[in-house]
């Protein structure tokens, strides 16, 4: 059982691992600097807090916050609900309304899921990055906005570029500070610390007396994939929370799918090999490890679990994970570059 290492806070993110700090130093750095921030990561990772928290820590902290997400907005409407209207510009238009640039004037607007956007949104946002000028529908003069925009994404807008579905340009206009959110799997130090922070939240927030876990819950929290990543992890503990009320939580209030993943995440035994200083192979040894990989994972996430499980294992040393990947260390390189890694395991 892992033992919670001292917790590192940004705002209401938690993590103890070397990724969230080096993600929560990008994020540092990105309240310093005003300029448009490309938040990436997997649903339930927390961009729309770590958006927040940039925002808070910026000089823009005291003007608006407004938080958009594209993807549940029909292309037909989102250049409305981004620009505004005059009244009249269309059917049911029946007076003007303001857009959400306006609406941020002087703050920071948070754009969720642009990978959903239309292509002639992506134009007229463009526009505005570049120029800080917009045109509301219907209008026949630009209106201005000082706004920062930090946008989010759950899937890999390069991969999106070179698919042609998304516009370069734009992408390389968002993505001047690029922060990678990695997902909790890939971060499974980060489980425990996680617990103990949103134990002592629940407790506080609901009034209720959770003393500790029971055998068997702490090895199950921390063995399930958790595919909706923290916001999964801390519904779930709060739901074991109400149920127990006091005293500690046991393994029949966690849910099924949790309970039984300490069973079919059981190690397997392995012949891998130890290396020199110099990274030259010295001898086979055999050792208890395996990656738990969850069904309906895509071949790329299955890929980058492997790799990244691989490179922990390896303490970090590229040279070894590569050998044993039997890749070259040049291919391990570009893989890491390509998922947002490459500043999490050192250069040998």
């Amino acid at each position: 059982m892992t033992t919670a290492r001292v917790p590192y806070r940004f705002g209401t993110l938690v993590g103890s691992s070397g990724v969230m700090r080096a993600v929560f130093g990008l994020a540092e750095k990105a309240a310093k600097i005003d300029l448009p921030t490309l938040i990436s990561g997997e649903t339930g990772t927390g961009k729309d807090m770590l958006a927040r928290e940039i925002h808070q820590r910026s000089r823009r902290a005291g003007k608006p916050f407004v938080a958009l997400n594209t993807g549940v907005i029909s292309k037909e409407l989102m250049v409305s609900e981004l620009f505004g209207h005059v009244k009249g510009a269309f059917t049911g238009a029946t007076e003007h309304k303001a857009g959400r640039f306006l609406e941020a004037d002087g703050g920071t607007l948070f754009l969720d899921e642009i990978n959903t956007m239309d292509e002639a949104v992506q134009v007229a946002l463009l526009r505005v990055l570049e120029t800080g000028a917009f045109r509301p529908v219907g209008a026949h003069t630009d209106e201005h906005s000082d706004v920062r925009i930090i946008a989010a994404t759950n899937t890999d807008l390069r991969d999106a570029v070179d698919a042609g579905e998304f516009r370069a340009d734009l992408f390389h206009r968002f993505s001047v500070l690029y922060i990678p959110l990695p997902a909790l799997r890939e971060r499974s130090e980060d489980i425990r610390t996680l617990i103990d922070v949103f134990l002592a939240d629940i407790n506080a927030e609901f009034d209720l007396h959770i003393t500790g876990f029971g055998p068997g819950v702490l090895e199950s929290l921390q063995c399930y994939p958790w595919t909706g990543n923290v916001r999964e992890l801390k519904n779930t503990l709060a739901q074991a929370c109400i149920m127990a009320e006091k005293g500690d939580i046991t393994l029949e209030y966690l849910p099924a799918r949790v309970r039984d993943a300490q069973a079919s995440a059981s190690p397997k035994e392995a012949s891998v090999f130890e290396f020199g200083s110099d990274g030259s192979e010295t001898q086979a040894v055999t050792v208890k490890e395996g990656v738990f990989m969850p069904l309906g994972a895509s071949l790329e996430e299955a890929q980058r679990t492997y790799v990244l499980r691989t490179l922990d294992f390896c303490g970090n040393n590229k040279t070894r994970a590569a050998k044993m990947l039997g890749v070259s260390r040049k291919t391990l390189y570009d893989r890491l570059g390509k998922w947002g890694q490459g500043h999490s395991a050192k250069r040998d």
